[in-house]
């Protein structure tokens, strides 16, 4: 039996109320059925954390997180992942104070076999000694880059909870020292595993588009059997607050300011739920107050509940502030200061209307976080395992919005006088940490009898994967496209799943834009500020911001579904170039950019050379209006409303933009090849101390940018984990060499593109190389099984479009802008597995050999060489490339 699909999988109605289960075996299960959607998620929180570890074992729970993945009876040597990764599939697990949890996320077709997996490692995982060597390796890697490796290691999570709390539960590092951790055998985690990893410890919660009564059936056939142990007792969660400040100094080198932490003891939200809210809605008037200013503090700051997020644990919790300090203040002063601005807040009239605002922002970002499919089943399962309340990802929004400004008053008062942990991070020539404490000579678990081996024998023996279900076909729930009188492209689809509305505005930046991108940043910048675009949406209980990557300015944010036209508003206003008049053209440097935004803008500048006239403009307000033009443009809005008047709400609001002076795009011409090799001025690190960067552009050329064939291609080629590509580079021994192939647009130009990062001195062979993957591709079909393997990962791919409201807004905007129309989205993963390897063949010979390559080079050294070197690659080519050195102007 599989189950059925019963619900449209586009934005369809909220999603229905949860279903819970015990098993027999004391497993509990939380379902959330009717999922709006294509795919499915699959989570397993047990009921251990940093927080269950005993003073010897300090990160054993986070090492066995790592070492849960690599083997279980059914899938051994790392057979987790191999049903996954072909459906690109996604699967993750995570160790906080409390509990440690694991997610899937999957075509809703494959949700048995997910199922299967969590109940094989549930029932019989396999630890062996080459495995537990290297997870330990790779916890040693991630404890470098996270805690050891990098400036500020460590603030405020794993140090600050030293400071503040005092029991070894609550205060030891989570992470372990890594020489200690070596020492795990894997009886140590045989012993572990049957301490904690029982069906009486976790809460499995299953969310997709089935009905429950298909999905209570399979979980009972896998996880039924496994035996029903009782856990070790976890340790005691409360610790009584501290009476007066506690404070950690540290020296920090390679730093110019001094950073600190500090941690207020939060309230109990199992007893205390609504005081716990009112410190959220603080935290979010100290960390982001209106306007973006300081509101008085003399450093910006960073605030937030809980050292992993809010309602995350069930023991002592803090409410953590973070800032780096201006020169001249001491920490002290930084201390008295944030006290002093709690003492402020302290009556409801300091806070007013702000809290309320804050409160709905709260909210409605919690709706819209928990409307993505993996965020809510993480957070019902960590819900249900931590409070027995899976509901409350629900009941949150309602119960921060009202929360007023009394509770936050009284929070703010409770803040000032309240004792604090305060971590200090400054300045120094070498690093100071406090010692860890010595190890304890107690074992590491008590044992629990079963070594590794019977542990991995389960009597039933190894099971088979469960096949893969039929899987449903994407949809839009409801969806409408208009063309307004200003050549404004309107496009709404209803998603009901968040209350709130996505909003993704499009514009092509034409030849002026194309042509000064640099400009074109700082325009946005000045016009944010200008408008006050962020406060303005801050107000609405959503955001809203300005992008460029130097084709696109982008117009993206959300507000509840109730402030949309409030929204809609708030963005016409940033096209209102009148709104800049007096403003000046700055010439201040812009931030270096990343390599490839680099190279892509030398490349536009190239073709684009002698079709657009010179596009010096006087002021901000010329430059605007030659850039912010509605034809051409593409607005989406996705959200919680009919589509219809969602188009008619924007076409009242919209209707008037209009851009007189706006220039025209020019017409494509010839795209003559050649050499470009681009000073490294305007580049953000561009060799990476010996790595050349190249792009290889291909004019795409017109009447197949729908054809499904070329969009495999691309994958097969250089977009897939196991693409053409990625095998030449493992197979020919160059683990440093990357490479990846797309398609996308640049200035008015469709084009096929090869990104190689490489060692400098293997740039001419690696060039050399992809010419010859490329003619090879193109000159010999592959066969059935390639192709089809990358079609199932393809299609399987685009189905995360449906993952969230946001999701889909970000993928209609990209596909739309793209020259697709509105079902594409929908139908593209069906047509992909209709394309066969002649079709794919004849798409790699469009792509590669039909046009001239152009190749942009960014590396240092000298030019001449640099672009011998690669016209040499080239030979072959219809055409020899002509040199040209482009210089980097800021």
């Amino acid at each position: 039996m599989h189950p059925g699909i019963h619900h449209p999988a586009g934005g369809g109605e909220p999603p229905a109320a949860v279903r819970r289960r015990t098993l027999g075996n004391g497993l509990r299960v939380v379902l959330a059925p009717f999922w709006p959607g294509p795919r499915a998620a699959v989570g397993v929180h047990y009921g251990v954390g940093f927080r269950s570890e005993l003073p010897g074992q300090e990160g054993l729970a986070h090492l066995f997180e790592h070492l849960m993945f690599r083997g279980s009876e059914s899938l051994p040597d790392g057979g987790f992942f191999d049903g996954i990764h072909p459906l690109a599939g996604t699967a993750n697990g995570t160790t906080h104070q409390d509990y440690t949890d694991y997610v899937q996320v999957l075509p809703a077709a494959a949700l048995e076999q997910a199922l299967f997996r969590e109940a094989d490692r549930m029932r019989a995982p396999l630890f062996t000694e080459t495995q537990l060597a290297a997870q330990l390796s790779g916890v040693a890697r991630e404890i470098a880059h996270v805690r050891d490796d990098r400036p500020y290691g460590g603030c405020p999570w794993p140090l600050l909870p030293r400071v503040l709390f005092r029991d070894f539960a609550h205060a030891h590092d989570g992470y372990g020292d890594i020489e200690r951790l070596r020492r795990t055998t894997v009886a140590d985690c045989a012993a572990f595993f049957d301490a904690h990893y029982t069906p009486v410890n976790a809460v499995l919660t299953v969310v997709g588009p089935f009905a429950p009564e298909d999905v209570w059936p399979l979980v009972e056939r896998h996880f039924g059997d496994i035996p029903g142990r009782r856990p070790l007792s976890p340790p005691p969660a409360h610790e009584p607050p501290p009476s007066e400040d506690t404070w950690l100094t540290c020296r920090e080198p390679g730093v110019e300011r001094t950073a600190v932490a500090l941690g207020h003891r939060l309230p109990d939200p199992v007893t205390a739920l609504p005081d716990y809210l009112a410190h959220m809605v603080l935290a979010r008037l100290l960390g982001r107050p209106d306007g973006g200013g300081t509101d008085g503090l003399p450093a910006p700051v960073s605030a937030g509940c809980g050292f992993f997020g809010p309602l995350d644990t069930r023991g002592p919790d803090a409410l953590v502030v973070t800032a780096l300090l201006p020169p001249g203040l001491p920490p002290t002063g930084f201390r008295q200061a944030l006290a002093d601005w709690a003492a402020r807040h302290s009556t409801p009239g300091a806070v007013a209307e702000r809290a309320v605002r804050a409160a709905a922002f709260l909210g409605a970002q919690h709706r819209r976080t928990h409307a993505g499919l993996q965020e809510r089943c993480r957070a019902l399962g960590r819900l249900e395992l931590l409070y027995g309340r899976a509901e409350l990802v629900d009941e949150v929004p309602e119960l921060l919005e009202g929360t007023g400004p009394e509770a936050v008053a009284v929070a703010a008062a409770g803040l000032a006088g309240a004792p604090a942990g305060v971590l200090v991070l400054e300045p120094g020539r070498e690093r100071t940490r406090p010692a860890a404490p010595a190890p304890a000579p107690a074992p590491l678990v008590p044992t629990a009898g079963r070594s590794a081996a019977e542990l991995g024998r389960s009597p039933l023996g190894p099971r088979p994967l469960p096949p893969l279900a039929k899987q449903p076909e994407a949809a839009l729930d409801r969806a409408h496209e208009t063309r307004l009188a200003n050549g404004l492209r309107v496009v709404a689809v209803r998603d009901a799943r968040s209350r709130t509305v996505e909003l993704r505005l499009r514009i092509p930046l034409g030849g002026v834009g194309w042509s000064r991108p640099r400009e074109v940043a700082r325009l946005l910048r000045t016009v944010e500020h200008v408008t006050g675009t962020g406060a303005a949406a801050a107000r609405l209980g959503g955001e809203l911001r300005l992008t460029t990557d130097g084709q696109w300015a982008d117009v993206g944010g959300w507000a509840p579904a109730d402030a949309r036209t409030e929204l809609f508003g708030a963005v016409a206003r940033l096209l209102d170039a009148d709104r800049l008049a007096g403003t000046a053209v700055t010439g201040h440097r812009s931030p270096g950019l990343p390599p490839e935004r680099h190279m892509d803008e030398v490349l536009r500048l190239h073709w684009l050379r002698g079709r657009v006239a010179d596009p010096a403009a006087e002021s901000q307000a010329a430059l605007h209006r030659a850039v912010f033009a509605p034809r051409g443009a593409l607005l989406v809005v996705v959200g919680d409303a009919d589509p219809e008047r969602l188009a008619e709400e924007v076409g009242a609001v919209m209707g008037a933009w209009t851009a007189p002076g706006a220039a025209v795009p020019a017409p494509p011409g010839d795209a003559p090849a050649a050499v470009l090799v681009v000073g490294s001025g305007g580049a953000r690190r561009p060799s990476d101390g010996g790595t050349a960067h190249v792009t290889l552009s291909c004019p795409e050329k017109a009447g197949g940018s729908l054809d499904p064939a070329r969009y495999l291609a691309t994958a097969l080629f250089g977009g897939h984990p196991d693409s053409r590509l990625a095998r030449w580079c493992r197979e020919s021994g160059n683990p440093a060499h990357h490479m990846y192939a797309g398609r996308d647009t640049v200035a008015d130009r469709a084009r096929s593109l090869v990104r190689l990062s490489v060692p400098r001195t293997s740039m001419a062979p690696a060039v050399a190389g992809v010419r010859a993957q490329m003619r090879r591709l193109a000159t010999e079909p592959p066969a059935p099984p390639e192709v089809a393997a990358v079609a199932r990962y393809c299609a399987a791919q685009l189905l995360s479009a449906f993952d969230s409201p946001a999701m889909l807004a970000d993928a209609l905007r990209h596909t739309l802008a793209a020259g697709r129309d509105l079902d594409w989205v929908v139908r593209r993963p069906r047509l992909l597995r209709a394309v066969d390897g002649e079709a794919v063949t004849a798409a790699a010979h469009a792509l590669y050999l039909a046009s001239e390559v152009t190749a942009v080079a960014l590396t240092e050294g000298e030019p001449a060489s640099t672009e011998g070197e690669l016209r040499a690659a080239l030979q072959g080519e219809r055409t020899t490339p002509p040199l040209a050195m482009v210089e980097s102007h800021p």
